[in-house]
């Protein structure tokens, strides 16, 4: 009998490895360890590394190198600890399930235990080594890991500033023709980050320096244009530095870096639908048709080799979504330019803060309450927002759907599990009967999917809808403050025109006006209502550069011309985007057909091994499949139907738009098209398959 005590090492390596992870998500634990880091591996003496302190401060890290080596090393210090530990219990228990008398017959232990006297020390030499190993590879990963991370993040920050600079630049070149200053116009970027993403961000370090450290612009332009990622952002920083130093026209220099960078958002949008078009012929070639010959040649070759059930079984159930997982990243890397940087949810802040904390640095009981009752205010207002509209709420964001929809469907499931109980079940060795499970399965499915897919699309089509009207709005308004109109007249001018999809919001606007509410505060309601990334770009832009001047025309037609090139690129890419997006549904309809005439046709007339042995005397050269795995192979061409049409559905999707929502409406559809035929498919063998429909035919006189 072992000891409990044996376990306590094990238990607290285990602890260990939890304790990593928990810091993860904890500041408090995160603080602890760097302590522990700063003060056993001596921070302030702690050699710097240029290269990674500039990637640190390239990925948006807040963390000096020193601290943030000295809190790697203590991960990678516990991490090694834990690793002996864990390695230690892996090598002996490996050692006892090989036995230790065993080892004195491999050639190489053969001379050691006359060098050594007993396996004893053998032993414990084999945990020495076991448990190093193990520990030096957990503190190795670890290292590499924490150093990995700033690298990657650096370089999605890089790729998100590149997506865009094209609406960053555009917003800085109409501020700064309506009469603001340079300054001012970072600062205005920097508040609104969640419009304008990662670019603004830079803005917001520029206009930090300049506010917090008293630094110039061109010192804190400079500043930037070193420490970002983004190569297109260092090259505009660069160039507005030289400008703002040579005292040249910065509207000028900005209208061509506008128009340069436009340029390139086309050229950049074209070379991604090239390799779409790559990847979608890569895609059917290789997931769709590759994968289904590739399980057709295993069911032939079951009848020489007596079956192919296993292999079968692997390509559907882990390669096949492998393939498909795969090209799905890389799909998502591919195209997270053309889906831009600005975010469609409202970006509403709700957190607490610091507070107010006095010069002791400890809050009073009464801001400690304060602080509680303001929590607890926002949450309750939050979801007293949510359960206002909750209509309205999941159409402009669908994900709030799922929190229902999901329990729900689990309730379904597990409402379900009795009826899968089989002690006969030959599929899965009397346990589950596998064609009650994967019915239940995929209903639930498709009811989170199909859901998830009509609030989607509805929300989808009112944002498109808006956007397409933008630009003739934003150009009717420059128009009449052009010709001398003050805003609020232009506005009253405008409701009475046609805007397609704005005319109810024009109505609004001007009946707010009416009421008293100022432009600005009309236009932060009608942005409010409508919670698109393009109304909340227009609006930002129109409510910062009345704040600047009254004569906002010149602001709103590069407004409108960059609202317009955004539609134009949209419309492109969408036209293109189509081309692939069939080819992945006649790909679908494809495997669909060719699984039903294997699960119809093909399947069931498959020889069995006895009625080889009758035809050839009692010798069969050829073995043929049993009864009992016809319906195995039926149940797993079938399976391999519906995971294909579920994956393929976000593969189209992503390849057409460049989001996941979108993957998951095509997914929805075309899940439960192949559900409908497989339904179709499981009726017709049940009622004599497809050889007695084509008698009846042939005797009505279809001539099938």
């Amino acid at each position: 009998m072992v000891s409990a005590l044996v376990l306590v090492p094990l238990l607290f390596a285990v602890g260990l490895f939890a304790l990593l992870a928990a810091a993860l998500t904890s500041q408090s634990l995160e603080r602890l360890f760097s302590r522990i880091g700063w003060a056993a591996f001596d921070g302030p003496n702690i050699p710097v590394d240029i290269e990674r302190e500039q990637t640190l401060r390239a990925a948006g890290i807040g963390e000096p190198y020193r601290i943030y080596q000295a809190k790697t090393l203590a991960y990678t210090s516990i991490g090694a600890v834990a690793g002996v530990i864990v390695g230690s219990y892996a090598t002996g228990g490996l050692v006892r399930l090989v036995g230790i008398e065993r080892l004195s017959e491999l050639p190489g232990f053969a001379a050691v235990p006359s060098l050594m006297g007993d396996f004893s020390t053998l032993y414990f030499l084999l945990l020495l080594v076991g448990g190093g190993i193990l520990g030096s590879s957990a503190a190795g990963v670890l290292y590499v890991i924490r150093w990995q991370v700033p690298a990657v993040r650096a370089d999605s920050r890089a790729r998100a500033i590149d997506a865009g600079m094209p609406r960053t630049v555009a917003f800085v070149y109409a501020l700064s023709r309506g009469g603001m200053p340079f300054p001012k116009v970072m600062e205005t970027i920097a508040d609104n980050e969640d419009v304008f993403g990662a670019g603004a961000a830079e803005f917001d370090l520029a206009a930090r320096n300049i506010d917090l450290f008293g630094a110039d612009l061109v010192t804190s332009m400079r500043d930037i244009s070193d420490r970002t990622p983004s190569d297109q952002f260092e090259s505009f920083a660069e160039n507005l530095t030289s400008v703002l130093q040579s005292g040249q026209d910065l509207s000028t220099f900005l209208h061509d870096e506008y128009e340069r960078y436009r340029e390139e958002a086309e050229d950049r949008q074209q070379e991604i639908l090239d390799v779409l078009a790559t990847a979608a012929e890569i895609y059917v070639t290789v997931v769709v048709a590759g994968m289904l010959f590739l399980v057709t040649i295993l069911l032939i070759m079951g009848l020489t080799t007596g079956g192919t059930l296993v292999p079968i079984r692997i390509l559907t159930y882990l390669v096949l979504p492998a393939l498909n997982v795969a090209f799905i990243a890389y799909l998502s890397d591919v195209t997270q330019p053309i889906r831009g940087s600005a975010t469609e949810e409202s970006s509403e802040q709700t957190g607490v803060g610091v507070g107010a904390i006095p010069d002791g640095g400890v809050r009073t009981p009464e801001v400690r309450e304060n602080v509680k009752r303001l929590r607890v205010h926002r949450r309750v207002g939050r979801y007293r927002r949510l359960l206002s509209n909750p209509i309205e709420n999941v159409i402009d964001n669908p994900v709030l759907l799922l929190y229902v929809t999901v329990p729900l469907a689990t309730l379904f499931v597990l409402m379900q599990t009795p009826s899968f109980l089989d002690t006969g079940a030959p599929l899965t060795g009397g346990f589950l009967d596998v064609r009650a499970v994967d019915d239940v399965v995929i209903q639930a499915t498709l009811f989170v999917a199909v859901t998830f897919g009509i609030a989607y699309e509805i929300g989808n089509r009112r944002v498109q809808n808006v956007a397409s009207s933008l630009p003739d709005f934003l150009d009717r308004l420059a128009s009449l403050n052009e010709a001398g109109l003050s805003v609020v007249t232009s506005f009253e001018r405008i409701r009475r025109t046609q805007m397609g999809s704005l005319d109810d919001e024009a109505n609004r606007i001007w009946r707010d006006i009416q009421w008293g509410a100022t432009v600005e505060e009309a236009l932060t309601r009608f942005e409010s209502r409508v919670k698109t990334p393009s109304t909340t770009r227009v609006t930002t832009l129109l409510t910062n550069s009345m704040r600047a001047s009254n004569e906002i025309g010149p602001v709103l037609r590069i407004a409108a011309n960059q609202a317009r090139a955004d539609q134009r690129l949209k419309r492109r890419r969408q036209q293109e985007t189509l081309t692939y997006l069939i080819v992945i549904y006649i790909s679908f309809a494809v495997f669909l057909i060719v699984v039903a005439v294997i699960v119809l046709i093909l399947i069931p007339n498959l020889p069995t091994a006895g009625e080889f042995s009758v035809e050839n005397g009692g010798a069969a050269p050829i073995q043929g499949i049993t009864a009992a795995q016809k319906d195995a192979y039926a149940l797993v061409f079938i399976h391999a139907g519906i995971i294909q049409s579920a994956l393929s559905g976000i593969v189209g999707g992503q390849m057409s738009e460049g989001t996941l929502r979108d993957g998951l409406k095509h997914a929805s559809v075309m899940l439960l098209v192949s559900y409908l035929i497989f339904l179709a498919i499981q009726w017709v063998s049940a009622n004599g398959g497809i050889s007695q429909f084509t008698s009846v035919f042939g005797t009505i006189g279809l001539g099938i």
